[in-house]
């Protein structure tokens, strides 16, 4: 009889060194054990036990454990299948950051007030996040589906400030994107072009636009792209002059922001 065979894989990258990801497959019991990052975990195939502190919890589908920095805690199948998982480690000045986004008012990692989540969307979508950062996409995308899940995430614990924020660098910031559409810009590279904390602009971004700098530009190379498509350009040249890093990544891009692929639109002018 064939036993599945177990694995496990780490996703890390230099470029954001703030994140370590596991997947992994596995029924192994864990000790009580703690670490100093910020964890999020889901089963994709199994139930566990999961404890965290003195509170134990039976962790299921559409469920996400939360895990607090020092927290002891440990998280073990109930049965002899093997659970299939994801488990995130973040680092807890990085959610410092994402979290004075939602409140200007928080300087260091504020402990989120539950240990588990149920919300099938959620979980959904902490799902695609974890494939996607396994997957061979951008780092820029990769880093830019971070920022956006954990701004929506940790929204669901702070008192999120409606206050706007009023700074004249905004539109010079969103003229240069403009200026330099064909570029992919990163948050670092804005940071160093304006002299402004990387986090404060995507604090801009999110009062002014409700969206990070990396998805208003996707949005201007999109629209540009439209315009190029309804002038009869070829789709590779559109994705060139557009500055993707190549067709697929156009035509992804396009499918999400239009809701058709680069040749469905165009043929809606070209005859």
């Amino acid at each position: 009889m064939n036993q599945e065979k177990t694995f496990t894989k780490i996703f890390t990258d230099e470029r954001l060194p703030f994140v370590e990801l596991r997947y992994s497959n596995s029924n192994m019991h864990y000790k009580k054990h703690f670490h100093d990052t910020f964890s999020l975990g889901v089963n994709k195939k199994g139930v566990s036990i999961y404890l965290n502190g003195e509170t134990s919890y039976t962790l299921d589908k559409n469920m996400i454990s939360i895990i607090n920095p020092n927290i002891v805690h440990s998280c073990n199948s109930c049965s002899d299948v093997l659970n299939v998982y994801y488990m995130l480690y973040l680092n807890p000045s990085w959610c410092a950051n994402i979290q004075n986004i939602i409140n200007k008012d928080i300087d260091t990692f504020a402990n989120i007030p539950v240990d588990i989540l149920e919300d099938e969307d959620f979980y959904n979508e902490y799902i695609n996040l974890c494939e996607f950062l396994f997957a061979d996409n951008y780092i820029l995308d990769k880093e830019d589906f971070l920022y956006s899940f954990f701004i929506k995430f940790f929204s669901l614990f702070l008192n999120e400030e409606k206050e706007d924020i009023v700074d004249k660098r905004f539109k010079e910031i969103m003229f240069y994107l403009e200026e330099n559409y064909r570029e992919n810009i990163s948050i670092n590279e804005l940071s160093k072009e304006f002299d402004l904390n990387p986090f404060y602009i995507i604090r801009l971004f999110k009062s002014e636009m409700n969206m990070t700098p990396h998805a208003y530009l996707l949005n201007l190379k999109i629209n540009k792209s439209k315009e190029l498509l309804r002038k009869n350009h070829s789709i590779v040249d559109t994705a060139l002059e557009c500055g993707f890093f190549d067709q697929s990544h156009f035509h992804k891009n396009f499918l999400k922001i239009v809701a058709c692929t680069p040749n469905e639109y165009k043929l809606n002018f070209v005859q």
